[in-house]
């Protein structure tokens, strides 16, 4: 038909097409050497949309599962007229919380974020895009506790969104105190102080990797759900909300490789069968809005994600929709796993309980409980490891505290390090470090 009638751009206006339908399209129309777009979903108005509303491929688009659905006037029901605040609120979850917010036309947002430039960004954004979101920006940091009080003392914040984390596995490996110290005792400190002022509900933002971790990032995020589940007795609810990959955050795989493609390649895959769960950035935010509105306290909340996706499978896809053939026009060079990375992902612990919800995309874990005093210990005792740069003592301490923690070669490696008495050089300061350690920890 396309050369029978000369046609230049095919629509592909099927609403429901599956990912094997919608390759098989694609495929047919790069063969025939033809433009083609996807329409928006109300096919049948097809006549009434102008040529503005034609969109390229998305890589979204191959996922195979169905997108999420959200209870909107649930959300609004919960957050609507209340002030609200983000922790990390110039990074890619937290700033789409913020926009989420602004059409839920809470009362107020308390955007808390380290980054200046990231929140004169957010800011102009707001300022352009919701002229009517009350937004009250503040440069500061979750380790900073004289500071959090005063946010919590002069906002009196609802509602919180804790999206502040170090979160990219290979860098962590080697910053292992670093993560240690935000992840884990920034959490405790705004989870903390949300019980002392009494907010409503507290949302943590963790991560599959959290589950049978093998690298510092993911032990320090289960540390940090232990910690928001040890406080869930309290006025405050208090949930975590664990999910996969997040397509087009920043530092994530997909902005990589467009970036290799339009470079003209290499396309760096860690393994030919590595494979990830996936869901894009409103997915992951309607999540943890929908979940704000469900946890009675002390849950983990996980998306059902469908079928993890291969990386591979995603950088060829990205090629041929850039108009190019993988191995061909651009190589694609496997570079092997990196430090602390898993083959494949977790979403759940075997000890873990999974139940269904009202919602039939959300699942709920109900784990052991969790002793506040236990919590308590582990942040008496940390601060004079990180001190002492003890990274064979960290490693002790994080696996009795996450038992199913399994370190990589890469923090083995630095342990060999420290038993060869090497890092004892940094005691003769201990003292003076730890109380600039155990100063960005509030107190229990």
């Amino acid at each position: 038909m396309i050369d029978k009638h000369g046609v230049s751009c095919v629509l592909i206006a099927i609403s429901r097409i599956s990912s094997k339908k919608l390759e098989r399209a694609i495929a047919a129309c790069k063969t025939s050497r033809v433009e083609f777009k996807i329409l928006p979903s109300i096919a049948d108005r097809i006549n009434q949309y102008p040529a503005k509303d034609l969109r390229g491929i998305k890589l979204e688009d191959l996922l195979e599962r169905a997108p999420v659905r959200t209870d909107l006037e649930a959300i609004r029901g919960s957050l609507q007229n209340k002030v609200v605040m983000v922790t990390g609120a110039g990074g890619s979850i937290g700033s789409e919380i913020v926009r989420k917010l602004a059409n839920l036309h809470v009362d107020k947002i308390v955007l808390f974020e380290r980054s200046e430039n990231d929140l004169f960004r957010l800011c102009l954004e707001m300022s352009t895009h919701f002229p009517h979101a009350r937004c009250v920006p503040i440069i500061g940091d979750i380790l900073d506790v004289a500071m959090l009080k005063t946010v919590f003392a002069e906002h009196r914040p609802s509602a919180i969104f804790h999206a502040a984390a170090y979160k990219h596995v290979p860098m962590m490996e080697d910053n292992c105190f670093q993560a240690v110290t935000n992840n884990i005792f920034g959490t405790y400190n705004v989870a903390l102080l949300a019980q002392r002022y009494e907010v409503d509900q507290f949302v943590m933002i963790s991560s599959d990797k959290a589950v049978n971790p093998t690298n510092i990032m993911g032990v320090t995020k289960r540390v940090a759900e232990l910690v928001v589940r040890s406080l869930m007795h309290h006025k405050t609810r208090y949930i975590s909300v664990r999910f996969g990959n997040v397509l087009g955050s920043n530092g994530s795989v997909v902005p990589i490789f467009q970036k290799q493609i339009l470079e003209g390649g290499p396309v760096t895959v860690t393994h030919p069968e590595m494979e990830r769960y996936f869901m894009t950035i409103p997915e992951a935010v309607d999540l943890v809005l929908q979940a704000s509105t469900m946890g009675l306290g002390g849950e983990v909340f996980v998306l059902d994600m469908g079928e993890p996706v291969n990386i591979d499978r995603i950088a060829r896809n990205l090629i041929r929709l850039s108009g190019l053939e993988p191995d061909r026009d651009i190589e694609i060079k496997y570079t092997g796993l990196r430090p602390g990375e898993k083959m494949y992902e977790e979403l759940k612990l075997s000890g873990e309980g999974i139940a269904a919800t009202s919602h039939p995309q959300i699942r709920v874990l109900n784990g052991d409980p969790v002793d506040f005093r236990d919590v308590t210990d582990w942040i008496d005792e940390l601060p004079a490891i990180i001190a002492e740069r003890n990274v064979a003592e960290l490693v002790r301490v994080l696996q009795r505290i996450v038992p199913e923690y399994q370190p990589s070669d890469h923090i083995l490696s630095a342990c060999r390090f420290d038993k060869l008495g090497l890092a004892a050089e940094y005691s003769k300061a201990r003292a003076i470090l730890t109380a600039g350690v155990a100063s960005g920890v509030a107190s229990a």
